[in-house]
């Protein structure tokens, strides 16, 4: 039998070939495989083709972010998938996956960056509560939407190509569906801010799924998105604590 690995995942494409190799450099050593998906790209580079823990591949079409999901791993690897624009800290890794102490990773997901769709007044009213990845949050939160770029996950929970490829461009969101519907928890730990940093740039903001998919509103990201808060569980923003203090998660 297979040592279950730990193993990072993430997806790229040509304008983004300068700071993928600084989130190359910082992730690389933290993990037994580094699986990238080159989107668009003519040839695999050779930093990447000689190295023995990096997995590359140029997909026949553009996965865009589902490009991720492109790497099947085994059923008790750790699977992180991230970002081509941020930097991770020589502890990421050993940190995060420390949550899985208190977190089973057979029910349990977690990440830094995630929303909840909470009641925001009196009258009762609904919206999202937000969570970026470098700003300090002090607590272990239950949410329903973690950002793909700071997940960690069992291998088998994670989600397949098949299975997401066609909500590619807002993948965060099929993502969490496909987590809530198989009843596992998401949640949001805790981090100082600036400890996660972003390497995005100006002149390549306007690259950013943001901007080339979130800002259009296609009417898929709109079903995707209603078909995931009709099926929002409870306990959305709540703290772990207070769940756990509340009976309502077992310690």
């Amino acid at each position: 039998m297979a040592q279950a690995m730990i193993r990072a995942h993430l997806a790229t494409f040509p304008p983004r070939a300068g700071i993928l190799m600084q989130t190359v450099a910082s992730i690389l050593p933290q993990v037994d495989r580094l699986c990238i998906c080159l989107n668009g790209y003519d040839a695999i580079p050779d930093a990447f083709a000689k190295d023995d823990r990096i997995e590359a591949m140029i997909p026949d079409r553009d996965l865009k972010d589902a490009g991720k999901f492109a790497f099947p791993p085994a059923d008790d690897d750790i699977v992180l998938t991230i970002d081509d624009d941020i930097l991770y800290p020589p502890d990421y890794v050993t940190r995060t996956i420390a949550f899985f102490r208190t977190l089973p990773a057979d029910r349990h997901v977690v990440g830094y960056l995630g929303n909840a769709f909470v009641i925001k007044d009196d009258s009762g009213r609904r919206g999202w509560k937000n969570w970026m990845f470098h700003k300090r949050a002090p607590h272990v939160v239950k949410v329903d939407i973690l950002g793909t770029g700071t997940t960690c996950q069992l291998g088998r929970n994670l989600p397949r190509l098949d299975q997401i490829e066609d909500a590619k461009g807002f993948v965060d969101l099929r993502h969490a569906r496909h987590h809530a519907q198989a009843g596992r928890w998401m949640w949001i730990v805790p981090r100082d801010g600036g400890w996660l940093t972003s390497t995005m740039t100006q002149d390549l903001e306007a690259t950013g799924l943001f901007h080339t998919v979130n800002l259009a509103r296609p009417p898929a990201m709109q079903d995707e998105l209603r078909a995931l808060i009709a099926g929002i569980g409870p306990h959305s923003g709540e703290q772990l604590a207070r769940l756990r203090a509340s009976g309502l998660l077992p310690a």
